[in-house]
């Protein structure tokens, strides 16, 4: 706007000056187009005074400009990365709970197989006890019969023994470690987005020491994610087979007695 105002102040000027030299038109002080024409300057001079434009406050304006949006983007990214760690934290506290629940639950499962295990033995006892007394019965009709004595009480399989073994699981061993660490902490201020709020606006020279700070921290939890992970996966493997042994000495248990008091009844029929 500046420039076209200089071209057409320009133009008015040379239109006057041809005015006033031309045979047409004379000097006339009546006329207000030829008033003060002593006082006239040259094109030197306007341009010299003329008004300064705002280039110098254009361009600071853009730099603050461009300023400001760095602190945005700064502090989004900031924010971004303390929202990362409070998710990597909460999937931490869940599966640190999930490992504490499976943990429980193999205590449970191996006190039940260990009371199975305790069953089974008293039924092999109990088997033998039915034998001998089978063998009595059979003795004394065979006695009265006149035949031989039979043959010494048959005992159960001592290959069905108690196999119980309460081992320390790998994921008992990674919950310990981690909270011995105090990585599953589930205190409330020590929370990333509550420490987040209560610290004021990082400015620009703290951005890239809080982000180092947080990539770190991101690190290393996704690093104890990955071990949990893998801990919750051998110990579901480990209670399956668990699931399986008790699931058949369930069914052991239930088969022996069924069988023995159908040979109780028999004997007690004779």
């Amino acid at each position: 706007k500046t420039r076209a105002t200089i071209k057409y102040l320009k133009a008015v000027e040379n239109q006057l000056e041809k005015m006033a030299g031309s045979s047409n038109y004379s000097y006339d002080k009546s006329n207000p187009f030829f008033e003060d024409v002593e006082d006239d300057v040259d094109d030197a001079t306007f341009l010299a005074n003329r008004p300064r434009s705002n280039d110098a406050s254009t361009l600071q304006e853009r730099r603050e400009q461009l300023l400001a949006e760095k602190r945005k983007i700064e502090e989004r990214t900031v924010q971004s990365s303390f929202r990362s760690i409070s998710l990597l934290r909460d999937s931490e506290q869940i599966g640190s709970a999930t490992a504490e629940e499976l943990v429980r639950q193999r205590e449970q499962l191996e006190n039940t197989e260990q009371k199975l295990d305790a069953i089974n033995s008293s039924l092999r006892t109990s088997q033998k006890h039915i034998q001998s007394i089978k063998s009595v019965f059979g003795s004394i009709k065979n006695y009265f019969a006149g035949g031989k004595p039979d043959d010494r009480p048959r005992t159960a399989s001592e290959t069905d023994k108690p196999t119980v073994t309460k081992s320390r699981s790998e994921l008992s061993q990674i919950l310990e470690n981690h909270s011995e660490g105090g990585n599953f902490s589930s205190d409330v201020a020590d929370h990333p987005t509550m420490r987040f709020r209560s610290e004021s606006i990082p400015t620009s020279r703290d951005v890239d020491k809080i982000l180092d700070q947080n990539l770190e921290e991101m690190g290393s939890a996704i690093t104890r994610l990955k071990s949990l992970g893998l801990g919750l996966q051998g110990e579901l493997d480990s209670q399956t087979d668990l699931l399986d042994r008790v699931a058949n000495k369930t069914d052991n248990a239930v088969f022996n007695m069924d069988k023995q008091n159908k040979e109780m009844n028999r004997i007690l029929k004779k």
